[in-house]
């Protein structure tokens, strides 16, 4: 059968001794997301690491008409979050009408349940619950509205390929006890509060469970560490929360949540480059819904730029692989440039 090909073009827009954008400059009019958490939300440095937070992939499935700032930090619970003094930086940004997206957990269970030295760990229902409705209280108090979103599952599959309950963050002995349940606190506040809710953790348990232990652990986890995602994973699990958000009339108008392909981070910066120096910048292409179905997807280059797939790989103008069921995995893309005289360089969307 003949492939069809498609060819993607990078939109770059490049000023040497200053910055470049992809995607533009920032519009009026916005609607601001603020979203706080740990590792499992958080921005990373592509060139440095292949974990992504799903925070980090969450402005690709907006419109322009929606700003997400992203604020979550790895290491933090709902308690260091706030005693660090990260969430008065939040509320000092706030204006009427934004939105704060909560999602905590993670770090909070690192003392089994209890209280830590260092504010990591919480006690589910004193603790926990306590910044839990600070933090909808705050938002609130501000005009913004909050909206909750209970923690990603730890890839940690039983023997009959379920996610264990610990997976899904319920430290309890007991099937029937809620002790240490954060999941079920969050939901807990939620109903009291009238806080809007996407069970994040049902939907990536689900999601896990059908993809299967071995596909999670080579596509979506790290292969090595049961909690943080790569790029793929951090895709596929931003595409589950603004689901979760339509399903519930969040900003639904503004949601694109069928995007074919996905480019991150949506802005680069070569800052200043030296003439013949050769600069590298690190992106990832991630391919969710591709149309066909089958094919092969051929990345060009800007004039004058090379591109590989590894930071060691020799760069050339373009590169092709092959692609099955709309979807191409975890691609982290290294671009070199090396200008030749002073300037400005540009390229424009093709």
């Amino acid at each position: 059968m003949k492939k069809i090909v498609m060819i993607i073009s990078l939109a770059l827009l490049l000023a040497l001794g200053a910055f470049f954008l992809w995607g533009g400059a920032k519009k009026e009019n916005l609607v601001s997301v603020h979203i706080i958490g740990d590792s499992t939300m958080a921005d990373y440095v592509e060139n440095t690491t292949r974990t992504r937070g799903w925070g980090e992939m969450l402005q690709s499935f907006f419109s322009p008409q929606v700003e997400v700032l992203n604020y979550a930090r790895g290491g933090r619970s709902s308690h260091s979050f706030y005693k660090e003094g990260r969430w008065q930086k939040v509320t000092e940004q706030l204006q009427e009408g934004d939105y704060v997206f909560i999602q905590f957990a993670h770090n909070d269970e690192k003392e089994g349940g209890k209280d830590g030295a260092d504010f990591r760990g919480t006690a589910p229902w004193t603790t926990y619950k306590h910044y839990l409705e600070t933090y909808v209280d705050e938002s609130r108090a501000h005009g913004a509205t909050p909206v909750f979103i209970t923690p990603i599952i730890r890839r940690y599959f039983t023997k009959d390929g379920s996610i264990s309950p610990k997976g899904c963050h319920d430290l309890s002995v007991a099937p029937d006890d809620s002790t240490l349940n954060y999941v079920r606190v969050m939901k807990h506040v939620a109903r009291h509060k009238k806080v809007q809710l996407v069970d994040m953790t049902a939907l990536t348990k689900d999601y896990a469970e059908t993809l299967g232990k071995d596909s999670t652990t080579k596509c979506i986890y790290v292969p090595t560490d049961g909690t943080h995602t790569q790029a793929t994973g951090a895709a596929e699990y931003a595409r589950l929360a603004v689901q979760g958000l339509k399903a519930q009339g969040i900003l639904s108008e503004y949601i694109r949540e069928d995007i074919p392909l996905l480019v991150n981070p949506s802005s680069l910066s070569f800052h200043t480059i030296f003439e013949a120096e050769n600069a590298m910048l690190c992106f990832d292409l991630v391919g969710l819904n591709l149309q066909p179905q089958e094919g092969c997807l051929t990345i060009k280059a800007p004039k004058g730029m090379l591109i590989a797939d590894d930071p060691h790989a020799a760069p050339q103008a373009s590169l092709s692989y092959d692609y099955r069921d709309g979807r191409l995995w975890n691609k982290c893309f290294y671009l070199h440039y090396q200008p030749t005289k002073a300037g400005q360089v540009k390229t424009h969307v093709r």
